[in-house]
C-alpha cells in the first residue's frame, strides 16, 4: 500500500490518529562504554539543574507546538532512577501540560500499577487528572521492567505479572462499578473501594498496554478493551502479536476497532532523503548506543516473563548484537527517515500491515529541539494530511463542545447535569435546601 491509497474514497478506511511522543533525554553523562548501567545506578551527580529545567520546559513548549499543529495527542512516558526523559511521575506532568494546552489529547504512559500499595490510589490519580483535563487524559500501563522495580524497591519481581493483572482487575471493577465494594484478592485486600471524583471519560479514559510482544499481556489488552501498543520488537513478531491480539479479541466476543492496534514509529522528515539522514545520523546513532542498552537482566530479572516468553525472545535474538556498532544502514528497518514521500509510504506500508488506527511518532530525543519543531512539522504540514478525511481537523477538533468540556458556568446549568441527590441543612427545626433545586446556585 502508497500513500496515496489513503486519499479519495479510501479516506475514511485508513484514517490514522497521530500522537506525538514529547520525551527529552539529559544526555549528559558519560557514554557506554564508560559506564555499566543506565537504568539503575548512574550517579545523579552528573545532573546539572539547569540543564534539566531546560529539557522540562522544552517538553512543554514542543507539547503546545503538537496542538498548535494538529496533532490528535502527545504522549509522555513515566522512567525511574535514569537520565531518560526525566519524568519520574507521567500523570503530575499529563495534569501541568494539560493546563498549558486547550483541545488536545494527554497521554500520560507509565504509571507502573503494580508498585503501588493499592491501584484505588492511581484510580483516584487518573480519575483527578481526566476532570482537570476535561476528559482529555490517556492512560499507558506497561507492566513495567526490571529496572524499574529495583528503583522502587517495592516488590518481588517474581510476583510482578500476577500483582499487575489483579491491579488492573480491580482499576477495571472501579472505572465499571459503582462503590463501595471489597476487593479480596491475593495481592490487595481492601474493604471499601468508593473512589472519588470518577473519570470525566465514560467509563475510562482510553488505556495503552505496551507490550514487547507477551502473550499475557496482549491477553489482557484483548480481554478488557484495551489498546495494544507494541515496543522495541521486529516487524515479524510485531505482525504476529497484532494477529494474535486481534484472535483474542475475537475470542472474547467483539471484533478489534483500528484504534487499538497502535504502531510506534520513530520517524524523522526532511526535504530529501539526503538531507534527513544528514540531519540525523549522529543523534540516531547515539540513541542506539546510549539509550537502548539495558543489560537483559535488568529488563527482564529473574521471573519477570513466563517460561515460554522467554523462550521467544531468546530464540529470537533479543539484542543479540552489540549497539556500539550499529549503522545507519542496519538501522533502517526501525527508523522512518526521508523526504514526506518516503515517510508517507513507510507510514502506509506499516500501518497497513498492522491494520493500524493509531500512530505514535517519535523522534530522536537527543536531537535539538530546533530539528524535532522542524520534524514535527513538515509531518504535520505535508504527511497527516494523507491519513485524514478531507476535512484535515484532529479527533479533539472535531468534538462538540459538550464532548470536550464546558467553557462557562452558564453552559454547565444549560447542561441540565444530573443531581442524585439534594443537600440540606437544618435550620430553626425544619431542613432546608442548601440550593435552589434548578440552577444547584
Amino acid at each position: 500500500m502508497t500513500a496515496s491509497d489513503t486519499t479519495g474514497t479510501d479516506a475514511a478506511r485508513n484514517e490514522l490518529e497521530f500522537y506525538a511522543l514529547i520525551d527529552r533525554t539529559y544526555p549528559w553523562f558519560p557514554p557506554a562504554h564508560e559506564r555499566d548501567s543506565i537504568g539503575i545506578d548512574l550517579p545523579n551527580a552528573y545532573y546539572d539543574r539547569d540543564l534539566g529545567q531546560q529539557i522540562l520546559e522544552e517538553v512543554t513548549q514542543m507539547t503546545q507546538r503538537a496542538e498548535r499543529l494538529g496533532y490528535d495527542g502527545v504522549v509522555y512516558f513515566e522512567q525511574h532512577n535514569t537520565p531518560l526523559a526525566l519524568i519520574p511521575n507521567a500523570l503530575t506532568a499529563a495534569a501541568w501540560l494539560a493546563a498549558k494546552t486547550t483541545g488536545i489529547q494527554i497521554g500520560a504512559v507509565g504509571p507502573i500499577l503494580n508498585t503501588y500499595s493499592s491501584p484505588v490510589r492511581l484510580a483516584e490519580e487518573i480519575a483527578l487528572v481526566d476532570a482537570l483535563s476535561g476528559g482529555r487524559l490517556t492512560v499507558g500501563l506497561p507492566l513495567g521492567i526490571g529496572a524499574q522495580y529495583h528503583s522502587y524497591g517495592v516488590m518481588n519481581p517474581v510476583h510482578a505479572r500476577a500483582r499487575f493483572h489483579e491491579a488492573v482487575a480491580l482499576l477495571h471493577k472501579i472505572w465499571t462499578q459503582d462503590g463501595p465494594f471489597a476487593w479480596e484478592g491475593d495481592y490487595f485486600h481492601i474493604p471499601y473501594v468508593n473512589v472519588w471524583p470518577k473519570p470525566r471519560t465514560q467509563p475510562h479514559p482510553p488505556v495503552f498496554i505496551p507490550s514487547a510482544g507477551s502473550r499475557e499481556t496482549i491477553e489482557l489488552a484483548a480481554k478488557y478493551r484495551f489498546t495494544y501498543q507494541a515496543v522495541l520488537v521486529p516487524m515479524p513478531v510485531l505482525l504476529k502479536g497484532v494477529q494474535l491480539f486481534r484472535d483474542l479479541c475475537n475470542e472474547n466476543g467483539y471484533e478489534a476497532d483500528p484504534r487499538q492496534v497502535t504502531a510506534v514509529l520513530s520517524v524523522h522528515v526532511a526535504e530529501s532523503d539526503k538531507e534527513a539522514r544528514r540531519e540525523l545520523e549522529k543523534y540516531a546513532l547515539w540513541d542506539v548506543q546510549n539509550v537502548i542498552r539495558f543489560q537483559f537482566h535488568e529488563s527482564f530479572p529473574p521471573g519477570h516473563v513466563s517460561q515460554s516468553s522467554l523462550r521467544a525472545m531468546m530464540s529470537g535474538g533479543y539484542r543479540s548484537s552489540d549497539p556500539s556498532t550499529v549503522t545507519w544502514d542496519e538501522m533502517a528497518d526501525g527508523l522512518i527517515a526521508g523526504s514526506p514521500e518516503t515517510v508517507r509510504e513507510k507510514i502506509a506500508e506499516i500501518t497497513g500491515a498492522m491494520g493500524a488506527g493509531r500512530a505514535i511518532v517519535t523522534q530522536e530525543f537527543v536531537a535539538p529541539m530546533w530539528l524535532q519543531e522542524k520534524s514535527m512539522t513538515l509531518f504535520a504540514e505535508e504527511v497527516i494530511p494523507h491519513f485524514r478525511a478531507p476535512d484535515g481537523l484532529a479527533e479533539w477538533q472535531r468534538r462538540p463542545r459538550a464532548a470536550r468540556n464546558y467553557q462557562t458556568a452558564t453552559e454547565m446549568i444549560a447542561r441540565k447535569p444530573h443531581r442524585a441527590g439534594h443537600p440540606v441543612v437544618a435550620m430553626n427545626g425544619e431542613y432546608v435546601p442548601l440550593f435552589n433545586r434548578e440552577s444547584g446556585a
